[in-house]
């Protein structure tokens, strides 16, 4: 991304900001909170859901952000079907936020369908990724834990500060890139189809949690047993969420990860280091922190 000189003061900013969230595990609505701290203005925060028009609108607001985890290297299809309901034409201010478990470059591509779609409703000011503890593939250590949320809020504290400013940044994702991200959006199929792969084993006592979590109605209670349908969009709720690790996630049953982070306990255990130096760093992950860490000594 390329920075430019702020447009001009944001007229009418003290009517506050409207954040629209899809959060899967809750990491993305973490990350929004801190959002909500660090912008210093009347802050609502809302859960995108499968049916929008429940939704307040951006009427009223000067300010809106979208936040949401990224799937493979793309928005979620709700975030994209969102993006398309928004009405907003005034050209009011908007970012957008994403988190995932890594810092691949790849990520900054992942939102080039929806600023497509909001180019010309909104002045879409700036975009930031977050790297967060993973919910598939393997569980991070309470160290590394606590080295994201340590990063993670010093950024969203830069990042508010250039959006209350009026900054606006170009973004300019390589072709490959993008390309790319086009190529798995296969995934939006995927997941409807790996909705019938899922199941409950024995273990499950039809508590009904997933169902009242599920953000798009998928999951129904039969005879006290969940029941999946064929509108999933992985964001594996359910499943992490699960008390009993009792649900199935099919095919990708061997990548996931079950049980909450305990966030605050971690932030607050004095015997966990803040950060990790660069070098003590998975290969992975030091070409983001260095970027992170450039950012922050501006």
């Amino acid at each position: 991304m390329d920075k430019e000189v702020p447009t001009g003061e944001n007229q009418g900013m003290e009517q506050g900001c409207i954040i629209y969230v899809f959060s899967g595990t809750g990491n993305t609505m973490m990350v929004a909170e801190e959002y909500r701290k660090a912008l210093g203005i009347r802050t609502e925060i809302v859960s995108i859901m499968k049916d929008f028009q429940v939704l307040p609108s951006p009427d009223g607001y000067s300010l809106v952000g979208i936040g949401y985890p990224v799937h493979a290297f793309n928005t979620p299809l709700i975030v994209h079907k969102f993006a398309s309901w928004l009405k907003e034409k005034d050209g009011k201010d908007l970012f957008i936020f994403h988190t995932g478990g890594e810092g691949l470059k790849l990520n900054d591509s992942s939102a080039k369908g929806i600023r497509k779609i909001l180019k010309g409703k909104f002045r879409i000011l700036s975009e930031r990724h977050y790297v967060m503890p993973y919910n598939m593939i393997f569980r991070h250590s309470d160290k590394m834990v606590k080295h994201m949320v340590t990063y993670m809020k010093a950024l969203v504290h830069i990042h508010a500060k250039a959006i209350m400013d009026g900054i606006e940044e170009k973004a300019h994702p390589m072709p490959i890139r993008i390309l790319i991200s086009a190529i798995l959006r296969i995934e939006w199929i995927y997941a409807n189809i790996q909705g019938k792969y899922m199941k409950a084993n024995d273990s499950c006592n039809g508590c009904s949690l997933c169902a009242r979590m599920c953000p798009m109605g998928n999951i129904k209670m039969v005879n006290g047993k969940p029941v999946f349908g064929t509108e999933c969009i992985l964001c594996v709720r359910y499943s992490f969420s699960c008390p009993r690790n009792a649900i199935s996630i099919g095919l990708l049953e061997g990548w996931k990860v079950n049980g909450p982070y305990h966030f605050r306990a971690i932030m607050a255990d004095d015997s966990i280091p803040d950060t990790i130096a660069i070098k003590d760093l998975p290969v992975l992950y030091r070409p983001y922190y260095r970027r992170a860490i450039r950012l922050l000594s501006r």
